[in-house]
């Protein structure tokens, strides 16, 4: 039989409480990536923007949006509007968007702090150059 261990072999490595802490670390690292991953995904998500409820000072910042073509359709923070000219909460992120019929669009995000003025211009998604050939 094998005799008894005695002095330094009869005391317990500690290296399993350091894999322990490292098992740990390693999860308070995975717990600390999925954590901002879902605050990713929470602040891009528009319905939680648009839940924000304005001041109660009654405070409103004054846009103004200059050449909306006739019959586009003006959309702000996700929300239909009627009128070129509107108020929003200041010191508040806002996304403006504007499209007409033939899909043209434009967009715009903004953080207004007083009155503001945006030209719009429509854009197609791409651009047509006609091209001659040229003769030698």
């Amino acid at each position: 039989m094998a005799d008894p261990k005695t002095g330094d072999e009869a005391t317990p490595r500690r290296g399993v409480g350091r894999v322990l802490d490292s098992r740990w670390m390693m999860a308070v690292a995975v717990l600390a990536v999925l954590v901002a991953i879902a605050w990713a995904l929470l602040e891009r998500n528009p319905a939680r923007r648009q839940a924000r409820v304005p001041p109660s000072d009654g405070l409103t910042t004054k846009v103004e949006l200059l050449g909306v073509p006739p019959g586009a359709e003006v959309t702000l923070d996700g929300r239909k509007i009627e009128n070129t000219v509107f108020g929003v909460t200041p010191g508040v992120r806002h996304a403006l968007e504007v499209r007409d019929p033939s899909g043209r669009a434009w967009r715009q995000v903004f953080l207004a702090a007083g009155s503001l003025s945006l030209v719009v211009e429509l854009r197609d998604d791409f651009v047509e150059v006609p091209v001659q050939p040229a003769t030698e």
